[in-house]
């Protein structure tokens, strides 16, 4: 038997597992796209966790197979790897074992969305696990060269197992990362419903609009009038809770009665052609998956159950005959229409709509639908063509007779209902409401429309969105610098060594909220970083150097990307102030990371006598 030693190390395989490393990330981002463009429903078995549970047996079956041969040639089990890397098998092994844990926890509770994937228990535990996968080309490298030590040939499986765990960190706090999801809704300052919708109606002219109906907490949204014109369904959410019911009241708003009890998120309602029943999509509050096609009598008796499916279910709506609901859902990746009998049974897709959503059917049997580009096109029952009625729209809706659509299309940054007259071509905004945004417009008898209005205040001006921008700022330089700084200390890093790093972890937050162009902020300062360090030689590892580093990388990415939002998307929403100071903020916060790698203090000379 030989001596208690670990193997021979080995450059070959420390590349190996630090590809790998990224390669088992990518499982994670591309997971973490489908979650977060809607690919992803009530089941745990999915090709995305295919994928990601394929890459972590990967890894483990060279590390499995790197150990067992080791064994075989007398090495002690617990020497079987290289130094670092039986941290990395112990990963493989609480990975299995999380994602058992994940498919449990799944099942009890369903498939998080937003930021409680990200907290989830089942997450961080293979969050962790990933980790200590990720470190071992970190640790193995840093076991054997030392400061003076460089070149991409040395330093690389550092540098991309570093890449690894930056990217991994970034991923999991992605709700606090000034170009993950929170960039979409408080750091450039786009718009997000914060108040509650309210029942409109208004003229097809644009004329007598009229606010029909608040609920004092809760927030209305989704009309749909009755076949006489006499009534309108709607769902109602209270407050912050994610549950909601659907309620119908009388056309002008008033009498308006709760007809849904479920617990569950009950919206989209489409009444029958004879008005007795309504249509609607239920899904569990809070979460996705388990999407139930459901009808219901208008008084709120004999509910009855359509469709269970756990892939996305959407705007059910009748055909004029009353024996089919047409519905939008997932068919492979791509959305569809899809019709089933509303007495039950199997669905059959209708093959010009692929890529198609939101349909609407018309008293003349015409299947309107939105397309993948964002068009209105019209099929027929067979959905064997489709042809295009209107350029850019959502949410269609038939007027009675079929001769106009009304749809909800961007004015000035605002969403309104907009009418146009098939024979004519000529399109109006009707709604016109400043500040506000319409939603799911459905006609009268009598051709006037009834639609839902939510008020947006912007929350990238209000003192507790600011704050958040604030606090997104200080995370993503603690994270990012703290890596970056952790190899500039440790080693003389190559060229390009910071724009792979930042590169990397930029591609995969851009993944994450589909903001590409702030990729190129990353890349821009990876380079000047690169250039820095170069100029800087040795002194990029201590003193001013460092420090200048420690400031610089995080000020200078986050300038870039208000930069670049400002000219990508014309206003950032921010008062000067906080625009010019906040690259400031970041650059503190990466200086004082920089002081916990090199305190600027000296140390203390033992005192006399002691």
């Amino acid at each position: 038997m030989r001596a208690s030693a670990h193997p021979p190390p080995s450059l070959a395989f420390d590349w190996i597992m630090a590809v790998l490393a990224l390669v088992l990330m990518g499982g994670v981002i591309q997971d973490g796209w489908a979650h977060g463009h809607g690919l992803v429903d009530q089941s745990f078995l999915t090709p995305w966790h295919a994928v990601l549970y394929g890459t972590m047996v990967l890894n483990g079956i060279v590390l499995g197979t790197i150990a067992v041969r080791n064994a075989m040639h007398g090495y002690p089990v617990k020497y079987a790897l290289p130094f670092g890397y039986w941290l990395s098998l112990a990963g493989v092994v609480l990975f299995a074992l999380g994602g058992a844990f994940d498919l449990w926890w799944h099942t009890r509770y369903g498939i998080e969305a937003d930021i409680n994937a990200l907290i989830s228990p089942s997450h961080i535990w293979l969050a962790l696990a990933g980790a200590m996968i990720f470190s071992g080309p970190l640790i193995s490298i840093a076991a054997r060269f030392g400061p003076r030590s460089g070149g991409w040939r040395i330093t690389g499986p550092a540098i991309l197992s570093a890449a690894a765990l930056l990217t991994l960190i970034g991923f999991f706090t992605q709700y606090a990362q000034p170009i993950g999801d929170n960039e979409e809704s408080i750091v450039i300052g786009r718009h997000e419903p914060q108040t509650g919708g309210a029942l409109y109606s208004v003229r097809a002219d644009g004329t007598q609009e009229t606010r029909l109906l608040t609920i004092a907490g809760g927030d209305v949204w989704g009309a749909a009038v009755s076949p006489d014109g006499k009534r309108v369904a709607f769902r109602v959410s209270s407050g912050k809770d994610p549950a909601s019911d659907i309620y119908v009241a009388e056309i002008d708003g008033t009498h308006a009665r709760r007809i849904t009890h479920s617990g569950r998120h009950d919206t989209q309602p489409s009444w029958s052609p004879d008005g007795k029943r309504i249509a609607f999509i239920s899904i569990p509050a809070g979460t996705s998956g388990n999407y139930l096609l459901q009808m219901i009598r208008a008084d709120g008796s004999d509910l009855k159950t359509l469709i269970s499916n756990v892939t996305e279910t959407q705007f059910p709506t009748w055909s004029p005959d009353g024996k089919s609901i047409a519905y939008q859902s997932r068919n492979g990746l791509h959305q569809q229409i899809a019709v089933v009998s509303s007495a039950g049974g199997p669905s059959q897709w209708l093959p010009a709509t692929s890529g198609g959503v939101q349909p609407a059917w018309s008293v003349r049997g015409r299947l309107a639908f939105v397309t993948p580009d964002g068009m209105i096109s019209t099929t027929d029952s067979t959905g064997a063509r489709a042809r295009e009625i209107v350029r850019g729209g959502a949410m269609p809706a038939w007027s009675a007779d079929g001769e106009s659509v009304a749809y909800i299309r961007d004015a000035g940054g605002d969403s309104q209902v907009f009418v146009t007259a098939l024979s004519s071509g000529r399109s109006a905004n009707v709604s016109q409401l400043a500040g506000l945004d319409a939603s799911r417009p459905a006609w009268t008898l009598r051709g006037d429309l009834i639609f839902t209005a939510t008020g947006r205040p912007v929350p990238a001006t209000t003192f507790l969105g600011l704050a958040y921008s604030e606090d997104a700022n200080i995370i993503e330089s603690i994270v990012v610098t703290g890596i970056a700084l952790l190899l500039i200390r440790r080693w003389r890093m190559p060229f390009g060594a910071m724009t792979f790093l930042f590169g990397i972890f930029a591609i995969a937050m851009a993944f994450q909220s589909d903001l590409f162009y702030e990729i190129i902020a990353a890349v821009v300062t990876g380079l000047l970083a690169d250039a820095a360090i170069a100029i800087l030689g040795g002194r990029a590892r201590a003193g001013v150097g460092f420090y200048a580093l420690g400031f610089g990388i995080p000020a200078i990415l986050f300038t870039l990307y208000l930069i670049i939002a400002r000219l990508t998307l014309g206003a950032l929403g921010w008062p000067p102030n906080l625009i010019a100071g906040s690259p400031f903020i970041a650059g503190f916060a990466g200086l004082l990371i920089a002081f916990c790698f090199a305190p600027p203090l000296r140390s203390g000379e033992a005192e006399a006598g002691t």
